[in-house]
């Protein structure tokens, strides 16, 4: 069963979040919300949610992704994290799949693992500071590295991810049974 962790810091965007553990999970990826720095999360809009996990406790070594949800401050409290900074950079030279929604793509520009392509929020990419920005695709993929642009896309972020992971079938079967 491939692995993900989906890191979040108080101020992460719900929807994106909630979408990307949901349609994991439902793809038969275990899914871990993961805490940067506590269990209990407040996301951007008040909501608040028990991680499965706290950072320092995962084995980095079985996840096969790393997911970053949006939402500020959520995306700054990412961008600043000295230890997500480093483990990016390890799961990159190990080659594992790196993504990032919303106005998360500025922490992998902070880790210096974001890719040559990308897409973020609209107007956001000006904090990122990063060549490459394009805004005509929903989702891109570069290499091990997988970007999308806010709440509005998460769904099909999501599924990207799980396609990613689990294949075209599983993605058309999660897809239907969504109506997506």
């Amino acid at each position: 069963m491939k692995k993900v962790a989906v890191i979040l810091a108080d101020g992460f965007e719900e929807i994106e979040a909630m979408s990307i553990l949901d349609i994991l999970r439902r793809g038969g990826v275990e899914a871990l919300a993961v805490g940067l720095e506590n269990t209990q999360i407040k996301g951007a809009h008040g909501l608040e949610i028990i991680s499965d996990v706290i950072f320092e406790s995962v084995n980095f070594a079985n996840i096969d992704m790393i997911v970053l949800p949006g939402g500020l401050p959520g995306s700054e409290h990412l961008a600043k994290s000295a230890k997500l900074q480093a483990k990016l950079k390890q799961l990159k030279s190990s080659n594992k799949k790196i993504a990032a929604i919303c106005a998360a793509p500025w922490a992998l520009k902070s880790a210096e693992v974001l890719g040559g392509s990308y897409t973020c929020y609209p107007g956001f990419e000006a904090k990122i500071n990063h060549l490459g920005y394009t805004d005509t695709q929903n989702v891109i993929i570069d290499g091990n590295i997988i970007t999308s642009k806010g709440p509005a896309t998460a769904m099909e972020f999501a599924l990207v991810l799980l396609k990613e992971l689990e294949g075209e079938t599983k993605f058309k079967e999660v897809k239907a049974g969504l109506l997506a």
